[in-house]
């Protein structure tokens, strides 16, 4: 995901001496890229691309901390200001919290929220404006634009309610099948279920959690008092109902990404003092903060040699910890914010090499040549093969390997992950019930006693109604490998063995003399029997005799069909009286073998 960032709304959160240009190319770097840098009148802006694996850098304060880390390796000063972390956890009031709260703890990791009253609802500032802008985020009020400022300054999601809409409780829940919520962009989605959601006291859905607020508790201009609401919810959940309602956010990219919740409170108590600055509103009552399992601090540890053997450099130990302490990383302690993605040495490798410079790795040719004899030797055939018959109008496609029927020869799985997948094919006919023309070259499994079972590469051209037409496909790829092809012809596919047709098949074909005599053609028309195969006869008038060299098809008419024949010898000129007794064969063969009626005389 992309974020945009101010120049002037990032040097609040980090001390440089680095011009706007380097901060981009050093960010890009050694940490996340900076796709473009753009001039405005008085600014500039960062567009930063973020991976999803760091949801800490989807904010100002999440860049800042990477720059302030990442500057120094190039000779600039930099240091993070304001780190939010280190604000005290305080409770200014101890009044009681004027609703009931009940939180379903796998749901919603941490619950945060206090109430801020008498508030004054007007327009933000306009540096607010501004910087919520070239975010592309529209500037309402002061008090939503306070939730969107935070979590675009810190990377938590931040709601706001009108306390004063809410009926006495807030339960925070799985939605039931085709419960209803009206969202803040007046859209009325109806809830599959197992969604996070929040109910009231009347049962009214009042925040569609991770998504979009309720219309029924949303702030207004009249709003005087506000529940200001920080939290972390179940990612999986998060992610299920954006995927399902097609609805996306901010905070929906955000949560999905499991920020970290040791966030969510240093967030509220910054909430409150912007509440207090924008809108002269006033804490009123104490905080909530319902944290059943609190970060425990991860410990991973990382040998010295392995960093030296993983990036071929000799770095000392000093080095290695004043990179990591830069990061948040001291005493082999994963700071809270990166939690999700460092869990072994190697991550720590990573991030030693990325602060200390992939660029300054060494770059070491291979010493020996790059290996030429590909395990894989029919590759090329298989493709050239895939590349004619789509050249011929057929579909290549892939079909599960793991068939539900158990058919005679076939291996059934021990450890089959369903039912429906059980048993290894040893032939491709029943994975091919598509209507259209298509093909497939795929493996086939038949048995061998106590050893594993053999592999059988075979070819099916498949969905083919009109028979000559799949017969010509074969034919058309029985000269293209120089070989003649055998098939096994079921229905409308044909499933020829190809392992025995790559041992055999040729790039070229054998050489042939070329005859200096004239050939001579003579066209034969046979009414055929229905549904007779043409194949088998322009192979049985082809082996009548050694003059002739070819037999094509080239009229049909209902049951009609003239074959042209091509006559040539090597040693003379024919003569009418030569190919007479060879078309009185051919005419008799065909008349035995297939009940072809010639028509006209001989």
């Amino acid at each position: 995901m992309n974020i945009t960032i101010p120049h002037s709304w990032l040097t609040e959160y980090l001390k440089t001496d680095a011009l706007p240009q380097k901060i981009a190319d050093c960010l890009s770097l050694c940490g996340p890229s900076v796709e473009k840098l753009t001039k405005t009148k008085d600014d500039y802006l960062y567009e930063i691309e973020v991976t999803t694996n760091r949801v800490d850098c989807l904010s100002v304060m999440g860049i800042a901390r990477e720059a302030s880390a990442i500057l120094p390796r190039f000779g600039f000063s930099a240091r993070l200001k304001h780190d939010i972390y280190q604000i005290p956890t305080r409770n200014i009031l101890a009044d009681l919290f004027p609703l009931k709260i009940t939180v379903d703890p796998k749901l919603c990791f941490r619950f945060t929220a206090v109430v801020i009253k008498n508030v004054t609802v007007k327009a933000s500032p306009k540096n607010i404006q501004s910087r919520l802008e070239s975010a592309n985020i529209r500037s309402l009020n002061n008090v939503i634009d306070i939730s969107n400022y935070l979590m675009l300054s810190y990377g938590q999601p931040v709601h706001v309610f009108d306390l004063d809409k809410i009926k006495s409780q807030m339960i925070l829940r799985s939605s039931r099948p085709k419960e209803t919520i009206t969202t803040l962009d007046g859209k009325t989605h109806l809830l599959p279920g197992n969604d996070i959601v929040i109910a009231d006291a009347n049962n009214r859905l009042i925040d569609l959690c991770g998504i979009m607020g309720g219309l029924n508790s949303s702030v207004a201009p009249q709003t005087k008092n506000v529940l200001l609401f920080v939290q972390t919810y179940n990612p999986v959940n998060i992610r299920r109902t954006s995927m399902n309602l097609a609805h996306r956010t901010e905070a929906t990219v955000i949560f999905e990404k499991s920020p970290d919740p040791e966030l969510v409170m240093p967030v509220l108590l910054q909430g409150i003092a912007l509440f207090k600055k924008l809108t002269n509103g006033e804490q009123g009552s104490k905080i909530i903060d319902i944290y059943p399992h609190p970060y425990k601090p991860k410990i991973v540890k990382t040998p010295l040699q392995l960093i030296k053997e993983r990036l071929g450099i000799e770095i000392t130990q000093p080095e290695v910890d004043k990179i990591l302490k830069s990061l948040g990383f001291i005493n082999n302690l994963v700071p809270s914010w990166r939690a999700q993605d460092i869990n072994i040495p190697e991550d720590i490798v990573e991030e030693v090499a990325r602060i200390y410079g992939y660029h300054r790795l060494p770059s070491q040719i291979m010493a020996t040549t790059i290996p030429t004899n590909y395990p894989e030797e029919n590759f090329h055939l298989e493709h050239q093969i895939k590349l004619w018959l789509t050249g011929l109008g057929l579909n290549e496609i892939y079909t599960n390997s793991l068939v539900s029927q158990n058919r005679p020869g076939q291996l059934k799985i021990k450890n089959a992950l369903s039912s429906d997948w059980q048993y290894l094919r040893n032939s491709l006919i029943p994975s091919h019930t598509q209507s259209f023309p298509a093909f497939e070259i795929a493996n086939t499994y038949h048995p061998r006693p106590g050893k594993l079972p053999e592999e059988k590469l075979q070819l099916i051209i498949s969905g083919v109604r009109d028979f000559p037409r799949l017969k010509g496909i074969i034919d058309v790829l029985s000269a293209k490998l120089h070989y003649t092809l055998s098939p096994a012809y079921n229905s409308s596919a044909a499933v020829i063995d190809l392992s025995t047709i790559i041992k055999n098949s040729r790039a070229y074909p054998h050489y042939q003399p070329v005859s200096s005599h004239p050939p001579m053609l003579e066209d034969l028309t046979f009414t055929l029997p229905e549904k007779t195969y043409l194949g088998p006869i322009i192979n049985t008038i082809k082996s009548t005799h050694r003059l002739i060299k070819s037999v094509q098809l080239s009229k049909t008419y209902q049951q009609n069909y003239t074959f042209t024949i091509t006559y040539q010898s090597l040693s003379k000129d024919l003569s009418a009286a030569d190919i007479a007794p060879i078309r009185k064969k051919i005419v008799s063969l065909l008349k035995t073998k297939f009940q072809a009626q010639l028509v006209g005389k001989i």
